[in-house]
């Protein structure tokens, strides 16, 4: 019942692949995550606007309420979610949540981060979709219509994936403490001069 354009597209996309997968003319199965990061994740709410500033002091920037529940995916479970759906095929024919931790605060969330680079950090709250770190302004615009995650919880459960595979989430405090050890590399290898 998706209102949104980006909605729309998805439930529609589904829709075809899944009766295309029906009628036997392909295998389909699909994983969805919830916001992912980890090692490499630039481009996410959880990612390039959150860990650099997080380790030099800078701001960090947060959407909307973050107070509430909010689930995030560790990019390594995405990566191990997808291969095993590829690999198995006991999955075809349906979408499936790839694995994922829990849902938290994403103030919950903030504070591993700040356990993880040893600071208490500094937070930039945007009230609406506009241009911030990593984030365009024309990256925002498109991402307006996607707000609606961050005014209500957002709570993926991937207990159907983890038992039917055996692949379970990374816990949030470990793929975290992974992040900011990537960060931290990352962030040195910008500084060289080239």
């Amino acid at each position: 019942a998706a209102t949104t354009v980006k909605g729309r597209l998805r439930a529609d996309l589904d829709r075809r692949y899944l009766q295309a997968h029906a009628q036997g003319r392909v295998r389909v199965v699909a994983g969805r995550s919830a916001d992912f990061y980890g090692p490499g994740v630039l481009n996410s709410t959880l990612g390039g606007a959150v860990f650099p500033a997080a380790l030099t002091g800078g701001e960090v920037m947060t959407i909307l309420d973050t107070s509430l529940p909010h689930s995030y995916t560790s990019i390594g479970d995405v990566a191990r979610g997808l291969a095993t759906l590829g690999e198995r095929s006991e999955g075809d024919g349906r979408i499936w949540h790839l694995p994922t931790a829990p849902a938290r605060s994403t103030d919950e969330v903030l504070e591993l981060v700040a356990q993880a680079v040893g600071r208490p950090l500094r937070i930039h709250n945007l009230r609406r979709a506009e241009a911030y770190g990593p984030f365009d302004q024309t990256f925002m615009d498109s991402y307006a219509e996607m707000l609606y995650q961050h005014r209500l919880p957002q709570n993926m459960v991937s207990t159907a994936f983890e038992r039917q595979f055996g692949v379970h989430p990374t816990p949030l405090a470990q793929g975290i403490a992974q992040t900011v050890a990537w960060y931290r590399d990352f962030l040195v290898g910008q500084a060289q001069p080239a």
